[in-house]
């Protein structure tokens, strides 16, 4: 009978991976609203034949200039042609490329005149990253069977519902910290049923982890107008205010990308408890709620412990030639502390650290509640005696 119910459950959760891949194929297929000329040309593959460097100017380890480059194109209509093509560099070590003789690229085609005019994008990386998505694919699979699969599931899916749902919303005027609110929710619920299925022990987590981005949202709202931030460090802030005439609430936004970065740490932990306290009940079912309250409470003290840290390392470590930039130039630590950028990642961090100061607990009093609301049936349906005990409870 159990062999039987874990096959039945095997299949709802391989049929929600297979609803859930559905469902983001067919978001997938929802119109681009923003759009420009541009963005209908074609986009193919170019190999690098041959590049001029002699119009280049060595400034330290950039460059500026421009760099000739004679492609040619490797797939669509013009397969097999050669062209010139113009790689312009501008001192910017993060967006410039220099290309070499035999390099792969990612190519646009201007269409429309004698001869196409192609711009070089960048160095062609989508094999490779393709490769690694699906090795990564194979391992969680292999090793999670169909839980892997959900896992896998559930971070293409993420990923698809942030791209076309989440970010058109933001640039449609919709409050930044209500949409994205919104897509914590959904995320929480989609991942915790395709990694868990339809169980109490889904439910519970997902319940742990709303409460703690309840938390996580109010204290990101009230710490940004106490810290003076007003998300004015945010990448490419500049240019999105300009592209959108000034109508994005930057504070908002950034209030909003707290909590949605913090909502993966959040689930985590909850799934943890979750999971450790429906073992304990599974193991001793006749437990009290005081002792599996207690364990609940452990658990979680020892994961809030570790996943603290990791949000701090997380994030130093995204900031990482930020910090070593201002200790070599020796600026005291009291003024790193109070730099604008330097605060808004370590408000990250704290606002991340109090939600998971109370998704802890609250997570550890719902799966108590929880695993012991039925003992007696949970107990039949695993094939437990139920002490005599517990029945009367």
């Amino acid at each position: 009978m159990m062999k039987r119910k874990m096959n039945r459950k095997n299949r709802m959760n391989w049929m929600l991976c297979l609803v859930t891949l559905v469902v983001c194929g067919l978001l997938c297929l929802l119109p681009d609203e923003h759009l420009n000329i541009t963005s209908s040309f074609p986009r193919e593959q170019v190999r690098i034949e041959q590049v001029d460097n002699s119009m280049l100017d060595s400034i330290g380890i950039v460059y500026n200039g421009v760099q000739p480059c004679v492609v040619t194109i490797l797939t669509g209509e013009y397969a097999g042609q050669q062209f010139t093509s113009y790689n312009y560099l501008n001192s910017a070590l993060d967006k410039d490329k220099l290309y070499e003789a035999g390099d792969t690229a990612w190519a646009m085609l201007q269409t429309g005149g004698e001869k196409p005019v192609v711009t070089l994008i960048d160095h062609y990386r989508m094999g490779t990253e393709a490769a690694v998505v699906g090795a990564l694919a194979l391992v969680l699979i292999l090793f999670g069977g169909v839980i892997g699969c959900g896992a896998m599931v559930s971070l293409v899916a993420s990923a698809v519902i942030v791209w076309k749902l989440l970010i058109p919303l933001l640039l449609d005027g919709v409050d930044p910290m209500l949409s994205s609110f919104v897509t914590v929710l959904v995320l929480t619920v989609l991942i915790d049923v395709l990694v868990a299925g339809f169980t109490r022990r889904c439910l519970t987590a997902i319940l742990g982890s709303i409460a703690g981005t309840l938390v996580t949202c109010l204290s990101a709202w009230g710490l940004t107008y106490l810290l003076k931030l007003d998300g004015g460090d945010l990448p490419y802030v500049v240019p999105l205010l300009s592209q959108s005439a000034m109508q994005v609430d930057t504070r908002s936004l950034y209030i909003g990308m707290m909590f949605l970065a913090n909502s993966g740490a959040l689930m985590d932990l909850s799934m943890d408890i979750s999971v450790s306290l429906e073992e304990i009940h599974y193991h001793k079912p006749d437990i009290s709620y005081p002792a599996l309250m207690k364990s609940g409470l452990l658990v979680g003290r020892s994961v809030l412990g570790t996943m603290t840290t990791t949000l701090m390392l997380a994030y130093s470590g995204n900031y990482l030639s930020m910090l070593m930039y201002f200790v070599g130039q020796g600026t005291p630590v009291t003024d790193i502390i109070n730099l604008k950028y330097v605060a808004s990642q370590l408000l990250n961090t704290l606002v991340g650290s109090f939600g998971l100061a109370a998704a802890a607990p609250l997570t550890a009093l719902i799966a108590s509640a929880m695993y012991l609301r039925a003992p007696k049936k949970k107990a039949a349906d695993e094939g437990i005696s139920c002490p005599s005990s517990v029945q009367e409870n």
